[in-house]
């Protein structure tokens, strides 16, 4: 019994290009969408960082705000003291020191989502020119007011200022700046181990409140020769960093005004 088998005709050249053709467009088409989705999800990313950054920003801004507070008034007590040590043949170390700050206000600039930006590529998605340009602008002033409250102000307050003064600075004074911050809190009490050590802090303070150090004489001369010129470069420092912070403050409020005009 003989089989027959179906016969199929050959497929002509015309059928093998449409058959590759449509395999082609198919493959195209499944690279497009797949790229139209990333770019979708690349352009989300980037939005979320850009309202990132624009609340990093509002946070700079917000700590500037204080950071520029702190430093007039220290700027105004640094004049004080000046002005105390060049008026007076008599000076009372207790009185020079309450006008005298040793610490100093630094700026540090938050700036993660914007290093995020660069290196993630997310700027470019950022098509209105004028806040880019207004961003990139704000970042550059930022990171100079760091640097300069950081390395230039922060630097010489924590080395010559505090040498300087340490070395004027008798015991008892730097006795009551050690323990006074201490029992002037109210929880200072869960900070000490024992009796013993409330008692030894508060008769070790009560010790350093009763003795007086005033200076005299030759002794003020040469307090003033050492101490008025570091106080002033302290001034000088500070006030660089002022300005430089209320430019960053002033850049980074027209920033945040203009994203909420044009993006919200």
């Amino acid at each position: 019994m003989e089989v027959h088998h179906p016969h199929h005709a050959p497929k002509s050249w015309k059928g093998y290009i449409t058959e590759f053709l449509m395999l082609f467009a198919a493959v195209s088409l499944g690279f497009l969408a797949e790229n139209i989705r990333e770019i979708y999800i690349e352009k989300e990313r980037a939005h979320e960082l850009l309202q990132s950054f624009m609340n990093d920003v509002n946070a700079n801004v917000k700590s500037l705000d204080s950071l520029i507070d702190g430093n007039r008034r220290m700027i105004m007590k640094n004049d004080s003291a000046v002005l105390y040590l060049m008026k007076n043949d008599q000076i009372d170390l207790d009185t020079l020191f309450d006008m005298l700050p040793l610490q100093s206000y630094r700026y540090l600039n938050n700036n993660e989502t914007y290093d995020q930006m660069k290196s993630s590529g997310s700027l470019r998605y950022i098509k209105d020119s004028t806040l880019l340009r207004n961003i990139i602008d704000y970042n550059i002033t930022s990171e100079a007011a760091e640097f300069r409250s950081v390395t230039y102000e922060a630097d010489y307050v924590g080395h010559q200022y505090i040498d300087v003064l340490q070395k004027w600075m008798p015991s008892e004074i730097a006795i009551k700046r050690q323990a006074s911050p201490y029992l002037n809190r109210t929880d200072y009490k869960a900070m000490l181990k024992t009796k013993e050590d409330e008692s030894l802090m508060k008769e070790l303070y009560a010790l350093a409140l009763n003795k007086k150090s005033i200076i005299s004489g030759k002794d003020v001369e040469y307090m003033r020769n050492e101490v008025v010129p570091v106080i002033s470069r302290k001034i000088s420092l500070v006030s660089g960093s002022e300005a430089m912070m209320i430019k960053t403050k002033s850049k980074g409020e027209f920033l945040l005004n203009y994203y909420k005009n044009h993006h919200n």
